[in-house]
Formats: structure tokens, C-alpha cells, sequence
């Protein structure tokens, strides 16, 4: 069960670390002293945004295998549903903390 938590928790935590790189990104390109370049910016969070992206899909099928091998009774289902739902969840959240560095033009107003 401890492993199950831990699975539903991954993909969260990799949301979360994802949320603060995106935004890191962002301040560091529109700093007045202009850390990075916003096109250098955006290269790089479509890299963190891609790999995370791939590591989540990895885990969305494997807790889709792992439903697939569960009897429809067996107490860690509910739990192996929710470590799919966590995946699916997150993966939608990250494409949406793109979402900002996809529109943004510049850093002005």
C-alpha cells in the first residue's frame, strides 16, 4: 500500500517541481537585468516540459498495466485508479504551466 501512495504522489511532485522550474524561467528572462534570453527561455521550458511529459506518460501506462492485471476485487484498485488519475492529472498540469511562456511575447506589462 506504502508503494501505491508513493505512486500516487510522483506525479504531483514532479507537477510541483515543474510549476517552480516554469516560473524560475520566467522570472529569469524578465528580470530587469535580463538573466536569459526569452527565446533561451522558452527553449529550455519546452525541454523540462517534454521530459516531464515523457516521465508521466511512462507512469499513466504503467498504472494502466498495472489495472489491467488486477482482479475487479482486489483492495489495491482503488488506490492503482488513483495513481492513473494522478498521472493524467499532472500531465494536463504541466501543459498548462506552459501555458504563460507560450503566450508571452514580452516581459513588458
Amino acid at each position: 500500500m506504502t508503494g501505491q501512495v508513493i505512486r500516487i504522489a510522483r506525479p504531483v511532485t514532479l507537477w510541483s517541481l515543474h510549476f517552480i522550474a516554469i516560473y524560475a524561467l520566467i522570472s529569469a528572462a524578465c528580470a530587469p537585468r535580463g538573466l536569459i534570453d526569452p527565446d533561451m527561455m522558452r527553449g529550455i521550458a519546452a525541454i523540462v516540459t517534454a521530459g516531464c511529459a515523457i516521465v508521466l506518460l511512462v507512469w499513466l501506462v504503467l498504472g494502466l498495466r498495472t489495472a489491467r492485471t488486477l482482479d475487479a476485487d482486489a483492495p489495491e484498485r482503488p488506490l492503482n485508479v488513483a495513481v492513473i488519475w494522478s498521472a493524467l492529472i499532472s500531465l494536463l498540469a504541466i501543459f498548462a504551466n506552459l501555458w504563460p511562456v507560450a503566450v508571452l511575447a514580452t516581459c513588458a506589462g
